[in-house]
């Protein structure tokens, strides 16, 4: 490695570490404020005599700065208040930790760890407490007085072999132990005491400004039970992280009793302790990435399952989405999932749960799925269904109707408006968990971040008047001064991740486009197709029809051929239609051959590895098959009929011989290409996405060589024209995967791009189709425009800071 390519890479890892080292001071500005806001909210609640609120803000403060005695203080107040002695125990610890400790602090902490069963550590503070006694006699004597009393209690305790104050069903470890056992009659608990220390223990507490006061005196300790309580008597000591198996392997001798509460406390850790992903080990064909995972990790252990994850297009959201959704049914923690999706990924979203973590999942085209009063809606299981669908008059009441455990709804940015039926819909179901997917969290305005983030959390922001108040300046645009305010905001339930940072960057591809003159026969079947479109368009019956034919004849004659044959025999079609087909029909019989076959036998002479060779229809796909064998060339099929270990094999056979692979758009779904980086259009797709998920079968992770895509092309047909718009006006080879399908969602009108161009090339006369190419690819230009607007408004809101 030279001394250039060397300060190279040192120049980057100091960028890296750069933007590492801001990110962590935001970060801990961002939890600063934050804890601010929580202590403040704490103390309001403290005021109103809310102490449950009051505790959960304060140790959620807490949290958020661990080092500040102020805040240890107001958490030890609101724990007092409510009386909750695992609250008063934790905020007591830390008060101690973040604080000098005084002697009542540690005499008090002595007592709750007796009240608690935690006898070691009582003592512990105990001994620590009389060391630090003062020297003052009264104030000494005071002292030493109350250390005597817990430790009375103490010897209590350790004599009954349990917690001192406790009454039995009154602590989490009874009443766990109760449901276990479940035999005999119960023991008649005693008469709650008071848990708060004697006089003394309150007159030496208060030496410690942060610590909280005590109201009442100590109680006397609970006698033993004159009789044997039915429920076990396991002495238990009280500790944290500890494994269960591995306190019963300490102790083989443990009773079956034991065994049972070990394997219960092992399940519980299981479940929610995500340090190690499950789905990992049961995903198939997946590419880890770091980000993905940590992603995963962070919706599951810190954002508990609600997240809204908008990392830049091409990271693999799709795949966080799985990675989070298989866990939890893996866990057993999901056990009815609904997926929302545009209408054009929902296929797309139940080949990749299938394909990569085995969840095979239905949609309401699955016709078995109708039975029953909710249709495809009942049931366990995962459901896929298109957003437009859920919210439809037919289907939306008995989607909320279900109670589902976790929605994931894709291309988020569509509930932007919360006065939409689709945002209606989902903020009308009934879930514990929701996943928010989109690469373009806001678009125009900052409240659609807002419409968001409540139904994720709802009152995460505040109300939105004031939000809007807040975060927008006289324009409505976001003002710089509230930014990292904002981000500070989010960053406790959006996760953002960049190529910049993850490490996720593609070698280029290379496209170009061939024009092929075509033969006689083609020439005049073309020209007769055309003429049936433009004379029979008006019948909306026929248009797709008529659409299908004219895509068929830009592949070959082959593919329009059995198509033409069995619509001149239906007799059930208009005559004009009939009538205006059976001429091409005659053509289509006469054809032999195909010039853009000639054209790609040229092509693949001189490339060297693998290729694979893309077509929609399956008579091209026999017919290339056929070409390819009298010409001597290797090759491997692909198409729908195959079963999936049939393609499979065909693949590894290419991989490792190289040759030709010929494949459907419906055969490669599913499947990885990384291993070949030479791609042959055959035939286009009317469908931008559909050429651009074709690139993406091999442009994609994992791929190491640049990729080259030829596009092969019948001058003057209609795909000529598709290619002029999308190379020249949105540059459709040079995007990232998955911006096409942004690019087209701000088209607008509701239309298909398809539509848009079958309208286009049916106007009568060659001026008008040229005028109707150039308006759409001015629109397409435009939504090009806005989407890259959104993108840099995005990149300039959130940067990277929201990353893993």
């Amino acid at each position: 490695m030279d001394k250039r390519e060397r300060q190279r890479l040192k120049r980057g890892r100091l960028r890296k570490e750069r933007v590492r080292q801001t990110a962590a001071m935001h970060e801990a500005r961002a939890h600063r404020r934050r804890a601010d806001e929580l202590a403040d909210d704490a103390a309001w609640f403290l005021r109103a005599r809310d102490w449950a609120s009051a505790v959960a803000a304060a140790a959620r403060a807490v949290a958020l700065a661990p080092h500040d005695s102020v805040i240890a203080g107001l958490y030890a107040q609101a724990a007092e208040k409510s009386k909750h002695l695992r609250h008063r125990i934790a905020s007591l610890e830390h008060l101690a930790e973040v604080a000098t400790p005084t002697g009542g602090l540690l005499t008090l902490l002595a007592d709750l760890h007796c009240t608690a069963g935690n006898l070691e550590r009582s003592q512990a503070l105990l001994a620590q407490a009389q060391r630090m006694a003062p020297r003052g006699r009264v104030i000494r004597e005071a002292a030493l007085a109350a250390i005597a009393t817990v430790k009375r209690r103490l010897r209590s305790a350790s004599s009954a072999g349990t917690s001192a104050d406790v009454p039995v069903g009154d602590s989490p470890l009874q009443r766990e132990l109760a449901l276990v056992k479940r035999r005999g009659p119960e023991p008649t608990a005693p008469s709650p005491p008071s848990s708060s220390p004697p006089p003394a223990v309150q007159s030496l507490s208060a030496d410690s400004p942060s610590a909280p006061s005590a109201a009442s005196p100590l109680a006397p300790s609970v006698p033993t039970p004159s009789h044997d309580p039915a429920i076990l008597q396991i002495p238990v000591t009280v500790a944290s992280d500890i494994l269960s198996l591995d306190a019963l392997r300490a102790a083989p001798s443990g009773t079956p009793e034991d065994v049972t509460l070990a394997l219960m406390a092992t399940a519980l850790h299981d479940a929610e302790s995500f340090d190690r992903l499950l789905a990992l080990d049961h995903a198939q064909g997946l590419i880890q990435l770091s980000h993905q995972e940590e992603t995963a990790r962070k919706v599951l252990s810190v954002f508990l399952g609600r997240a809204l994850l908008a990392d830049e297009v091409g990271l693999g959201k799709t795949i966080e989405a799985g990675l989070v959704l298989s866990e939890y049914l893996l866990r057993g923690h999901v056990q009815r999932a609904l997926v929302l999706t545009p209408p054009s990924l929902v296929r797309q979203w139940r080949e990749e749960l299938d394909g990569k973590f085995g969840i095979a999942a239905r949609s309401t085209d699955d016709d078995e799925r109708r039975r029953g009063a909710l249709g495809p809606w009942e049931g366990p299981g995962v459901v896929v269904a298109s957003i437009a669908t859920a919210r439809s008059e037919r289907h939306r009441d008995a989607v909320a109707a279900c109670p589902w455990d976790l929605v994931i709804v894709d291309e988020a940015h569509t509930l932007k408006n919360h006065r939409t039926e689709s945002y209606a819909l989902v903020e009308r179901l009934q879930t514990r968990f929701l996943l928010l997917l989109t690469a373009t969290p806001i678009e125009n305005r900052v409240e659609e971040l807002y419409n968001l983030v409540s139904l994720i959390r709802p009152g995460h922001l505040g109300g939105r008047t004031a939000f809007v108040r807040r975060f927008t300046g006289a324009r409505g645009q976001l003002s710089d001064t509230a930014r990292g305010e904002l981000r500070a905001l989010l960053g406790e339930l959006m996760v953002r991740n960049t190529r910049a940072l993850s490490g996720v960057h593609l070698p280029p591809r290379f496209a170009r486009t061939q024009l092929v003159l075509p033969g006689p026969e083609e020439h005049a079947l073309s020209e007769h197709l055309v003429a049936a479109l433009r004379s029979l368009v008006a019948s909306g019956r026929v248009r797709p029809l008529l659409s299908l034919l004219l895509q068929e004849a830009g592949s070959s004659p082959m593919a329009v051929r059995g198509t033409l044959e069995r619509l001149v025999a239906d007799t059930t079609l208009p005559e004009p239609m009939r009538a205006a087909i059976a001429a091409a029909c005659d053509f289509a019989a006469r054809a032999t051959g195909s010039e853009k076959a000639r054209v790609l036998l040229d092509a693949l002479a001189g490339s060297d590895g693998p290729t694979i060779v893309f077509t929609r229809f399956r008579g091209t796909l026999a017919f290339l098959a056929d070409v390819l064998t009298r010409a001597g060339l290797p090759h491997q099929r692909l198409d729908g009929e195959m079963p999936i270990a049939a393609r499979g094999a065909a693949i590894e056979r290419c991989r490792g011989t190289g040759g030709v692979l010929l494949s459907t758009d419906v055969g490669s779904e599913g499947l990885n290409l990384q291993f070949c980086h030479r791609l042959v259009n055959f035939d286009l797709p009317w469908n931008p996405m559909r050429i651009e998920q074709r690139i993406g079968r091999l442009h994609r992770i994992g791929q190491d060589h640049p990729v080259e895509v030829l596009n092969l092309c019948l001058a003057g047909s209609v795909e000529e024209r598709i290619l002029g718009i999308l190379d020249e006006r949105i540059n459709l080879f040079e995007l990232v995967v998955g911006e096409v399908e942004m690019i087209l969602g701000y088209l607008g009108g509701g239309r298909e791009f398809p539509d848009l161009v079958l309208d286009a090339f049916a106007e009568p006369d060659a001026t008008s189709r040229t005028q109707s190419f150039t308006h759409l690819g001015d629109t397409l230009a435009a939504a090009r425009q806005r989407y890259r607007t959104v993108k840099s408004f995005d990149e300039a809101l959130f940067r990277s800071e929201l990353g893993v």
